[in-house]
């Protein structure tokens, strides 16, 4: 019951995160045809802040709400009324230091940019304990209707600023518009509406065991926002933006990955804190899902790049195409560290993913900070900065996650195997084809040859190396159905089959 669950919950999640990507990448190419790399480099910086605040709108209560064995509605409100005074605060607080802000990235422009975009704040607040409520309830269906009715507003209405010539402003508008209407849907439809009313009884429970879980996330956003914020101060607005662009090639293919599995993870993995065996079978076996997912799908983006670039964005924006390859191979690291921080949290250790996000941290100022010295820091730099942190905090987070559930080292990674032949298998092939094409060849005509050829070959080797990995995901899926995969005992338990 609990698998079947997970799958539908699982697929609506995706179904949401899947959708929100493409209407942002739809998005960005309209954008990306109109703006250029400096108005990009300026809002990237102002969006970098407000992402890294809003996470403490968003999430301060979340993981506590989803955690916590029992919620009452004065729970609810409690944290629903601290939310709108945090929510509100915060942008009064954006709203003053938004002169000292363009001072800093050069713009006088950022001023305005950074107040109008913090009333995301109270947009978000309204909705934010809802939000939890439902996630805890595994109820994703509303979820993925409201995440996709505000960014389909905000990102309709912010194309039409842009085509109108309102330029930066439509970026503006969309990130407000996403936070106001889907948190306007949330509100209309929900059984159960939070209301003001406050006691610091029930809230401090929740403030002690969301002040470390959210810390995680906020380190976790500030290791990327700050990346963000001291790379485009140093590198300038134009180069900054270059470096947006290359993470949001790869980051909107991430989001519908990385959201979904850590959403339904927390929750369903919270379910299974009493069952150390079964919750250990389950751990390994999502790991083995979710890079059998990831991995080719990134090799792929990493060795189309020029393709992916060209055709989306125009050729302008070809000097991004070796940022692009690196941030798609980094999913060799990152896939497999997805499930650490959910089942920490699960786990009732929300304070042990700190650890490694304080070394990630930790990489990225005390690298970024001295570079200001530097006259001009270089974009493949800055790219190695990024993939240093990754590198340095991964033996960190499994150390971790060994100390605090047991599961070693081999047992975390026993999932990446299969995936990952199967992915190099796929890389070459691909790489040999590229070599015999005609240098003349379009990229809408390479990208055409090279694709399927890429899924035949990984989906012939993954055959070829572990077929019952195959059988076990789709059975996964089937769970969906309420259908059951059949049981065999003579072969080790595939993905379908472990709990």
């Amino acid at each position: 019951m609990i698998r079947a669950k997970a799958a539908q919950s699982a697929l609506w999640s995706a179904a949401e995160n899947g959708g929100l990507a493409l209407v942002s990448f739809g998005s960005l190419v309209v954008y990306a045809r109109f703006l250029s790399a400096a108005d990009f480099g300026v809002f990237s910086i102002t969006l970098a802040l407000v992402e890294l605040l809003d996470v403490l709108v968003s999430m301060l209560f979340h993981d506590a709400l989803v955690q916590s064995r029992k919620v009452t509605s004065l729970h609810l409100d409690s944290a629903f009324t601290f939310t709108m005074l945090l929510g509100l605060a915060l942008f009064g607080l954006c709203a003053v230091a938004a002169p000292g802000f363009a001072h800093l990235v050069h713009n006088p422009q950022a001023a305005g940019i950074l107040t109008w975009t913090a009333l995301r704040f109270p947009c978000t607040a309204l909705g934010a304990i809802i939000v939890a409520q439902q996630r805890r309830e595994l109820a994703f269906r509303l979820l993925a209707l409201r995440s996709l009715l505000g960014r389909l507003t905000g990102a309709g209405i912010g194309i039409a600023f842009v085509l109108g010539g309102a330029g930066i402003w439509g970026l503006v508008a969309q990130q407000v518009l996403i936070a106001l209407v889907g948190s306007l849907v949330l509100w209309l439809t929900a059984e159960r509406r939070p209301r003001l009313r406050f006691h610091m009884a029930p809230l401090r429970p929740l403030l002690g065991f969301g002040a470390y879980a959210v810390g995680a996330l906020f380190l976790t956003f500030a290791v990327k926002r700050l990346f963000t914020i001291f790379a485009g101060v140093l590198l300038g607005n134009e180069r900054a933006g270059y470096l947006n662009m290359a993470f949001r090639a790869v980051d909107v293919l991430w989001a519908i990955a990385a959201t979904a599995v850590t959403q339904v993870a927390l929750p369903v993995l919270a379910r299974l804190q009493s069952d150390p065996e079964r919750r250990r079978r389950a751990y390994r076996a999502a790991v083995e899902l979710t890079c059998l997912l990831l991995y080719p799908c990134f090799f792929g983006i990493a060795l189309l790049a020029p393709e992916v670039v060209e055709l989306l964005f125009g050729a302008r924006w070809q000097a991004i195409n070796p940022l692009v390859t690196a941030l798609a191979l980094l999913t060799i690291i990152q896939a497999p560290r997805l499930l650490m921080t959910p089942m920490l949290t699960a786990m009732g250790h929300p304070r042990e993913p700190l650890i490694g996000l304080g070394v990630e941290l930790l990489v990225v100022v005390g690298v970024l900070v001295p570079a200001a010295l530097v006259p001009a820091l270089s974009l493949p730099a800055a790219i190695g900065v990024w993939i240093l942190r990754e590198v340095a905090s991964a033996p960190v987070m499994i150390h971790r996650l060994e100390r605090a559930t047991g599961i070693g080292v081999v047992e975390q990674l026993a999932g990446t195997g299969v995936p990952l032949l199967a992915s190099a298998a796929m890389s070459a092939v691909l790489l040999a084809i590229r070599h015999f094409l005609p240098v003349d060849l379009g990229a809408a005509a390479r990208a055409a040859v090279l694709l399927p050829a890429g899924a035949a070959t990984f989906l012939v080797a993954l055959w070829s190396i572990a077929p019952q990995t195959i059988r076990g995901a789709v059975g996964f899926f089937s769970s969906v159905t309420g259908a059951a995969p059949a049981a065999n005992a003579a072969h080790t338990p595939t993905i379908a089959e472990r709990p």
